[in-house]
């Protein structure tokens, strides 16, 4: 029996993926208060390896799906995760009705939505090397183990 890829379960795996590979990314943000665009190639590979793991189609739409799942892992990471871990850095219960508090300060609305700008653009910039390494390989051919490397390599694996 042919084994059947879907987009569902790949981007159900994605985001699995890219939010556990977005934990290095939270934690150097809330702890070491700095956006590393380093730890954006880390979601990407997340991501695709996610997405491969949960058996999902590759072909040409693959490089977007990973940008899309990607931004999507920085969008909720940043407005939501760390605001809701800085809550309790601070020694505030990690609520809803806490962060609808946290964002009516204009102070701190102003500075996350700094730094979810920076974090978009770190992010395109972080993940730009692996879209366009799995962009080569499915180019080339690839229609599975597409390999999360930021080298140049055409490999033709069927």
């Amino acid at each position: 029996m042919e084994e059947k890829n879907s987009y569902l379960t790949g981007i159900i795996g994605g985001l699995i993926g890219g939010f556990v590979a977005s934990i290095p990314w939270v934690l150097m943000y809330v702890y070491g208060d700095m956006i590393l665009s380093l730890l954006a190639i880390l979601i990407a590979i997340g991501v695709l390896m996610g997405y491969q793991l949960c058996k999902g189609k590759v072909d040409k739409k693959l490089p977007i799906i990973i940008i899309i799942i990607s931004l999507l892992c920085i969008t909720v990471s940043t407005l939501f995760v760390i605001p809701m871990l800085l809550l309790a850095q601070d020694g505030f219960e990690m609520s809803l009705a806490n962060l609808g508090k946290l964002y009516a300060y204009n102070q701190f609305s102003e500075a996350i939505m700094k730094d979810y700008i920076i974090s978009v653009i770190f992010t395109i910039m972080g993940i730009s090397g692996v879209v366009s390494n799995v962009k080569k390989q499915i180019n080339a051919g690839a229609t599975k183990n597409i390999k999360a490397t930021l080298k140049n390599e055409n490999q033709n694996e069927n």
